[in-house]
């Protein structure tokens, strides 16, 4: 026993007993002041004291009655011991182990508990618990830990301290309170759901009995007044009384005041109930990042429904987040249609987590890969499906775009302003799933989970292909944290946390939070600066198409659908300002067909009567030294060959941005020349006219699918021929077709026509009285490596040159070539 004893000694003694008690009490009673900064001015925004469930009670205010029911049910030794009662908690060890419920824990104990809001049942928290009592009533006098655990004590039905529980249940002030309806605000401690006077009436009124005849065997109250009260009726307040008219605050002013909570809680090591008493009566100076001319703006434009599309579904729900886009300050915050109605109510823009969809993208996917050098603005990827899964007789593909179409070869630049979702899901590969999720954690995207188990018991993980490649997310990001995330666009790579305040100070002046200097760099200069490009394209000539706003600033940003249609979104930014809008039911049902993303259209809104009230603005965006601007062939990312200018869709030649060292370097071998009748519209035989010939250019890519896919590029493929195998001379198949066998399928564009048909026309006219036994030859051309490559003629099919051909595997569907007996030999281009 002895040895258990030291031992005991020992642990005890490695426990961390410190407490900070100013910031757990909150120097509570004390009035809070909120400030705005303008123009280098502090402003005094609002005050506050008391919040809707607290509401402080000086002790020299409180009954005598209502302190001795507590100290008569709860510890009636509370002025004889040091913070722990040895009697109680012995009696409490050998219950324990008895099977019977006995509470050994002193009101200093439960203060301790109720301050740090920690309630584990292990025996280290117990052992804590006790050497946290004993320095705190070292620290504090009796009366002011009696103050502290009556302002602080829950009494159910969200009521923290007894002024509070006093409204709420009897309508009055507390120094009102009879003596059984004090007895009957101390019964509710024990089991606050069990005893609630409101709730389980016939439940207080038998434990407050039982503290009305505690306090007479205490010598508190007489017989008499014993008597009277157990036999007293309560009398209910209808309704809680209110100590004055509730003022409806700003969504920005929920939002700082539940971010100070929160931080306090966090770096202090509190309950978040001690953090809001701090917060509402401590004294607190709280210095925000408001703007408050921008949160009025917001606050009327968000009250008027003509401010928002609607369709035969309706009008949706929208919120939206205003960011300083030089420094990652919010500076307004609409947390709902319509007019405020309430405090701290549900606020759709920084606790509403919804699937962002595309708008995931740049974050997700381009800026690290862009960042680690895995990509370049012109880099190509073939836009067809990633993934086949059998489906009874046919083929799943995956993933879909939308709308649903596949274009083949596309640039990152058209993959970001088109939405291209097998783009992002190949360059996803290349950044790779870990590293992704972790740039988004960084980048403040606090709602993506690496491992969650759902209410079926099903874990959900974001660390995947779809949450990343297309924001079809677990439990979803806010637009919060979005829009803080695109910050480090149009801040040149760097990034903080978006934040609400500068500083917190205590009521002694102690700083005890601080923003606005915690800045890191997630990419660079040069990245952040062709992000931005990409993302100006967006605007120009994307999904986000059509904003006013365009005409008068640059504008950059993403849109964003949902899987299910339920979630719409625009993140846009200016020089001057990112704005995050997210366009949705509550419900999380499909908003239906709109002609302009509803979210562009609100953002387009809000942000023209943001430049309306600005004096003066920075109109473009910040480059880099470091970026560089290129041509280049679209369809192969590298430096224009002769065979690019030929293209029969007319110019496939842009410009681009890269960082410097970068840029293209090799010409283009996607492009081939190909001998083409003009008249026709199909790849020359030899019996096409020769004033009817041009060179055209093809493009060279390799592809091969279980099953039909239609790929809006797939008519001006080019692909060698083997030996021995004659062209395709049907009018709605490719050349090639013939190859198209064993369940291989290389793709079609759909049309009646295909650009890179055989000329039948002039082949048949010749061909009709030949038999089968006429050769066969084959159709193929060299790759051209430059602009002043040559063809010759007739060339040969061989591995090496086919290996250099673009290769992308996919699936894709292209109607079997039926077999003819008809063959000739077309002539390539002669240079």
């Amino acid at each position: 026993m002895g040895a258990v004893a030291a031992s005991l000694f020992v642990y005890m003694k490695n426990i961390d007993s410190e407490l900070d008690i100013e910031m757990l009490a909150g120097n509570l009673g004390l009035t809070t002041k909120i400030y705005h900064v303008k123009n280098g001015e502090e402003t005094e925004l609002l005050r506050l004291h008391g919040t809707e469930n607290r509401i402080w009670a000086d002790i020299e205010d409180l009954p005598e009655n209502l302190k001795n029911a507590f100290i008569a049910i709860e510890d009636h030794r509370f002025y004889e011991h040091s913070g722990i009662d040895l009697k109680r908690t012995l009696g409490a060890v050998v219950n324990f182990f008895g099977g019977k419920s006995y509470g050994g824990s002193t009101i200093t104990q439960q203060l301790v508990k109720n301050l740090t809001g920690e309630n584990e049942v292990t025996v280290k928290r117990k052992l804590t618990e006790i050497m946290r009592a004993l320095k705190l009533e070292e620290k504090l006098s009796k009366e002011e830990i009696l103050e502290l655990y009556l302002n602080n004590v829950y009494l159910s039905s969200g009521c923290f301290g007894v002024q509070t529980a006093a409204e709420k249940y009897f309508g009055k002030n507390v120094g009102e309170l009879s003596l059984e309806e004090c007895a009957s605000i101390a019964a509710i401690v024990q089991n606050p759901s069990r005893f609630d006077p409101a709730r389980k009436p016939e439940n207080n009124k038998e434990r407050r009995n039982t503290v009305l005849l505690r306090m007479h065997e205490l010598g508190y109250i007489s017989e008499a007044e014993y008597r009277t009260a157990a036999s007293a009726e309560l009398s209910l307040a209808e309704q809680e009384m209110k100590s004055k008219a509730e003022e409806i605050h700003s969504w920005f002013v929920d939002a700082v005041i539940e971010d100070v909570i929160a931080e306090l809680a966090a770096k202090y090591s509190i309950s978040r109930e001690s953090a809001s008493a701090s917060v509402y009566s401590g004294g607190l100076s709280i210095y925000t990042t408001l703007d408050a001319d921008m949160q009025n703006m917001l606050d009327e434009f968000y009250k008027n429904a003509k401010n928002f599309p609607k369709n035969e579904v309706g009008t949706p729900e929208s919120a939206a987040v205003i960011i300083d886009a030089k420094t990652g300050a919010i500076r307004a915050i609409a947390g709902g249609r319509g007019e405020k109605t309430a405090n701290r109510a549900f606020c759709l823009a920084t606790k509403a987590q919804r699937s962002p969809g595309s708008a995931l993208k740049p974050i997700s996917v381009y800026a690290p890969a862009i960042e680690k050098n895995l990509i370049t603005w012109a880099s190509v990827f073939d836009d067809v499906p990633v993934k086949f899964t059998k489906n009874g007789s046919g083929y799943t593909l995956w993933p879909k775009n939308n709308p649903r179409i596949y274009s083949g070869l596309t640039t990152v630049n058209k993959a970001v302003y088109n939405s291209v979702n097998t783009v992002a899901v190949n360059v996803l590969g290349k950044v790779g799933l870990q590293s992704s999720f972790n740039f988004c954690k960084k980048a403040g995207l606090s709602g993506l989970v690496a491992s969650k188990a759902d209410e079926n018991g099903q874990v959900l993980s974001d660390i995947a292909a779809a949450p990343l490649a297309m924001g079809a997310t677990s439990v979803g990001v806010s637009v919060r944290d979005m829009a803080g995330a695109y910050t480090m666009f149009p801040r040149m790579g760097e990034f903080e946390r978006p934040y609400t305040f500068t500083k917190v100070y205590g009521a002694d002046g102690t700083l005890l939070l601080s923003h606005g200097d915690d800045a890191e760099r997630l990419i660079s200069e040069e990245s952040a600066d062709i992000m931005t490009r990409l993302l100006k394209n967006v605007v120009i000539k994307g999904t986000a198409k059509g904003l006013s706003l365009a005409n008068r600033v640059e504008v950059a940003g993403k849109t964003g659908t949902s899987n299910s249609g339920g979630d719409r979104w625009f993140i846009g930014y200016t020089p001057e300002y990112v704005c995050g809008v997210w366009s949705g039911y509550r419900d999380g049902r499909d908003i239906g067909e709109y002609k302009q993303n509803p979210a562009c259209t609100v953002f387009d809104g809000i942000m023209e009567r943001v430049y309306d009230s600005l004096e003066a603005y920075t109109k473009k965006f910040p480059q880099s030294a470091g970026v560089v601007a290129s041509s280049y062939c679209v369809d192969s990312g590298e430096l224009a060959s002769r065979a690019c200018h030929a293209d029969l869709r007319g110019n496939r030649i842009e410009t681009g941005y890269f960082k410097r060292g970068t840029e293209p370097k090799a010409h283009c071998t996607t492009h081939v020349l190909v001998r083409y009748d003009k008249v026709t519209h199909a790849i020359a035989c030899e019996k096409c006219p020769e004033e009817n010939v041009i060179n055209a250019g093809l493009l060279r890519v390799n592809r091969s699918f279980p099953c039909d896919v239609r790929i809006t590029d797939s008519q001006y493929t080019y692909m060698y021929l083997p030996m021995g195998v004659s062209p395709a001379t049907e009018e709605n198949l490719p050349y090639f077709a013939k190859i198209q066998t064993g369940g291989k399928y290389y793709g079609s564009s759909g049309v009646a026509k295909p650009k890179n048909r055989y000329c039948r026309e002039h082949f048949l006219e010749t061909t009709t009285a030949q038999t089968t036994t006429t050769p066969q030859t084959t159709v193929t051309t060299l790759p051209h490596t430059s602009s002043s490559s040559k063809t010759t003629f007739p060339p040969q099919s061989t591995a090496s040159s086919a290996s250099r051909a673009t290769t992308v595997t996919t699936n894709t569907t292209v109607t079997h070539a039926q077999t003819t007996s008809v063959q000739a030999q077309p002539k390539l281009p002669n240079n």
